[in-house]
């Protein structure tokens, strides 16, 4: 069902302010005289601006989606077991890619998982996730799962669409753990407890391909640290994560989510090698093999820059000679 209450009401008669506006006025922007680039950068905000006024005025409301009761029996107890997870990645995880189109195929694990997930968490369950990583490994897990969900739920008549909508987190709440959640809030939730721990960023794909991969495997919480090891330096051979560009402005360019990262992680890495004046490239040296740090240290003195981030949604295509991740790892 779709959640409908006063703050609609709320934007519809902003929505209608916003109209007598435009009818009565036409307002421009002036160019930026100084940063001519400043005004595109405002061009691509726009939709993004919209989607987030939108959210706030409804709640972050979202079409609920309520586990199939075919496949969440009352009379069972709880358990929280990842095998569905697991069959669904094992199924669909090409490489850097997701072939989306094998769930859409066999949607039977998934809400499976999704019944699983409405009963058991760490609030209705705390015996079930009893410790921190076993929280942490719930809410990546829910957080991926959530999100592969979303890209299911926007696909019609078995087609995936090409480009990722930019309310895709925001779009669909999904009762986990007994309360309606947005992708975007499992993500903030995991992340609050990730804590000071970067790796964690890497373990969340938001289903697109200028996001970090996802995991081929369900998180453990007994498993986590050496998982989260494994995911990052797996991230960092995507070449949508991290990438040399040798050309005219020689730079070392960066996924968004690492490069706000990169100051905590320079002052993770001096605080446990007892160094100062690290660089980046010093912090992912430290997670690559031979072969691809001789490629990094082609890139000393080069400016960290934020790679242009690609929309397109990661469903798997044909291998390219391009493609990194796991075959590169």
């Amino acid at each position: 069902m779709i959640q409908t209450s006063k703050p609609l009401t709320s934007l519809r008669s902003f929505m209608g302010k916003r109209r007598n506006v435009g009818k009565s006025s036409h307002v421009r922007l002036a160019p930026d005289p100084v940063n001519p680039k400043s005004d595109i950068q405002i061009q691509k905000l726009v939709p993004l601006v919209i989607v987030m006024i939108s959210a706030w005025f409804c709640g972050c409301i979202g079409q609920t989606i309520q586990p199939s009761p075919q496949t969440s029996p009352a009379g069972d107890p709880p358990q929280l077991t990842w095998s569905d997870w697991g069959l669904i990645l094992s199924r669909s995880v090409v490489q850097d890619q997701v072939d989306y189109k094998k769930i859409l195929a066999d949607q039977a694990p998934i809400e499976r998982l999704f019944a699983m997930l409405a009963r058991v968490g760490p609030t209705c369950t705390p015996d079930l996730v009893p410790d921190r990583n076993s929280r942490l490994a719930y809410y990546i897990n829910a957080y991926n799962a959530a999100v592969v969900r979303s890209v299911i739920l926007v696909s019609r008549d078995g087609r995936v669409p090409r480009d990722a909508p930019l309310d895709l987190e925001y779009r669909y709440r999904f009762v986990i753990d007994r309360r309606s959640r947005t992708p975007a809030e499992l993500r903030q939730m995991a992340m609050n407890l990730a804590g000071d721990d970067w790796r964690v960023a890497l373990a969340l794909c938001d289903g697109r391909r200028g996001s970090p991969p996802l995991h081929p495997r369900p998180m453990i919480g007994d498993l986590l640290d050496g998982q989260l090891d494994f995911v990052t330096r797996m991230a960092l051979y995507a070449p949508h994560v991290i990438q040399v560009n040798h050309g005219a402005e020689k730079r070392l360019l960066v996924w968004r989510g690492l490069y706000r990262m990169k100051d905590r992680m320079i002052a993770d890495y001096e605080r446990r090698m007892g160094t100062t004046h690290a660089t980046l490239l010093n912090v992912l040296g430290e997670w690559a093999n031979r072969k691809r740090r001789e490629e990094l240290n082609t890139a000393v003195g080069y400016k960290v820059a934020e790679m242009p981030y690609d929309n397109l949604i990661n469903q798997a295509e044909l291998p390219s000679r391009e493609s990194a991740g796991l075959l590169g790892f």
